[in-house]
């Protein structure tokens, strides 16, 4: 077995770097991984932490804590020291070339903290050990290794389809069904120092769900279910038996793991509130009042309804319309014999006209037009309709019936 720091530039291991299994027990000291100055306020009685920045090519960390660099990726090495307490120097254990270093001056870095050395360009004759030395005589390395490393071409299946045919390491496929289907698998792979991906190539099937896992329940008001397709991403519709309320969501979508995604919804009995009844008015219905069940509302005489004379109680609890009101009103005057009026109904609202007409060859006797008042009655009696050659008969003072000529 061979421990390994989660970041060779930050933290530095003591103990045994690699351990063998003897007769059940592990050979050596057990090793341990410690944070550098970076953590300690930049003290100068601890090792340097080394920032590893890089730019035009991938870089990663091998299993063994090497950093493995690919051909012509530029590779910055940052030791951390406090620039007033002197200058480190930079130990490398090659002559290859000669490296650029000094006090980090880009934009965004800090030149009073960051001693630089840079890997231009790297090739594979740059490979080796860079040593950062501070003045208080405490050291760091990291271990650099210029290697083009390639993983597996991929293979690509049926049905699925990758962000890209890329093998570089550090190199990130994404992957997804073209079909429909379900991705099977990681949907992410990475092609890591050693040369292999992450993880195996998933794959697409086809995946269906079964039924929706509801209880039935005693009382027959278990919500109702309609597949509509069971394929990933098809919905199941639900509903409730009349008299009850959907609670919870109206529909479930097929996962990609061929369950249904919950929560499932439950069907509570619905009752709407007593819905009063109007002013000079009056209610037909009885208490409680569940899903289905309707109110009918009626007017005391001479009043009249603005509104809805029957409301439902809806599946939500609600009415399906608003109180009615009632108001005072004409009830219908009666028609003039062989004659017309404007408008026949049962009732008419205050401040409405009606206006009567005649048969042909009749003659209106009264008021052509009534109005109904505030009071509720009418502004004059019906007219008639006479025959003007009709004779007209009449009595004098003494009772003695006369002809009119």
């Amino acid at each position: 077995m061979q421990p390994l720091c989660v970041d060779i530039g930050k933290y530095a291991m003591i103990g045994t770097s690699v351990r063998t299994c003897v007769r059940s027990e592990w050979s050596g000291q057990k090793p341990s991984c410690f944070g550098l100055n970076q953590e300690n306020d930049y003290a100068m009685e601890k090792p340097p932490t080394i920032l590893i920045r890089h730019q035009n090519g991938p870089i990663a960390q091998s299993n063994d804590g090497k950093l493995i660099v690919y051909p012509g990726t530029t590779v910055h090495l940052e030791c951390l020291w406090m620039r007033r307490f002197g200058n480190p120097k930079w130990n490398v254990s090659h002559d290859y070339r000669k490296y650029p270093e000094g006090w980090s001056s880009d934009e965004g870095r800090d030149p009073q903290l960051e001693f630089r050395i840079s890997i231009m360009h790297a090739v594979k004759d740059d490979s080796g050990s860079f040593t950062c030395v501070t003045p208080a005589r405490h050291t760091h390395t990291v271990e650099v290794v210029v290697k083009a490393v390639h993983c597996n071409e991929i293979q690509v299946r049926r049905g699925l389809s990758a962000s890209t045919a890329e093998t570089m390491m550090g190199t990130r496929v994404l992957f997804s069904c073209t079909n429909g289907n379900a991705l099977i698998g990681t949907p992410e792979i990475t092609c890591l120092p050693s040369g292999n991906w992450s993880a195996p190539l998933p794959v697409c099937e086809s995946v269906e769900c079964g039924e929706v896992p509801i209880p039935p329940n005693s009382n027959g008001s278990a919500p109702r279910v309609a597949i509509l397709s069971r394929e990933v991403g098809g919905r199941a519709a639900f509903s409730c038996p009349p008299g009850y309320g959907l609670r919870g969501p109206s529909e479930a979508i097929c996962l990609p793991t061929g369950e249904w995604g919950g929560p499932f919804p439950s069907c509570v009995e619905v009752q709407c509130f007593h819905p009063g009844a109007p002013q000079n008015g009056y209610a037909q219905g009885t208490p409680p009042y569940r899903a289905g069940d309707v109110v009918q509302f009626n007017c005391n005489p001479e009043y009249m309804m603005q509104g809805q004379p029957i409301i439902a109680c809806q599946d939500n609890g609600r009415w399906s319309g608003g109180l009615p009101k009632c108001v005072q009103a004409c009830s219908y005057p009666g028609t003039a014999i062989s004659g017309r009026m404007s408008s026949v109904k049962f009732y008419y609202s205050i401040g409405e006209s009606i206006t009567f007409t005649c048969d042909a060859g009749l003659e209106l006797r009264g008021a052509k037009m009534l109005k109904c008042l505030k009071n509720g009655k009418w502004s004059n009696a019906i007219p008639t309709c006479v025959n003007p050659d009709a004779v007209n008969v009449r009595t004098d003072a003494k009772g003695v019936f006369k002809r009119d000529n």
